[in-house]
């Protein structure tokens, strides 16, 4: 799943929870992270983990695929929510997945 196709998921009414199960996360995590495969291209794939399992890391690597920590799903949730309810409301996903993608770029 790319950053454009998890905005189209919670866009069209994917729920938290159904998330959380479909990509076994633990809903009482701290926190859950949003990592982007590297080197970091608006189209790659994007894995979820929970902060204990990362331990806040920046980087981490599994299954010999090094991922980068680009925002916490809360962060992202949030962004999609004020967008929802802004004059913004009808920008294609692939333009909202530009600007999280831009504001990840621009961190560093």
């Amino acid at each position: 799943m790319n950053l454009s196709e998890l905005i189209n998921y919670f866009r069209t009414g994917g729920s938290y929870q159904d998330f959380c199960r479909d990509q076994n996360l633990d809903q009482a995590s701290q926190s859950l992270e949003i990592f982007m495969e590297q080197p970091l291209e608006l189209n790659n794939n994007l894995a979820f983990f929970e902060i204990e399992t990362t331990e806040g890391s920046t980087e981490f690597v599994k299954d010999g695929v090094r991922y980068y920590n680009v925002f916490g799903l809360s962060y992202f949730l949030e962004v999609l929510k004020e967008i929802s309810q802004s004059e913004h409301q009808d920008l294609a996903d692939r333009d909202i997945a530009e600007l999280f993608y831009n504001h990840v770029m621009s961190k560093g």
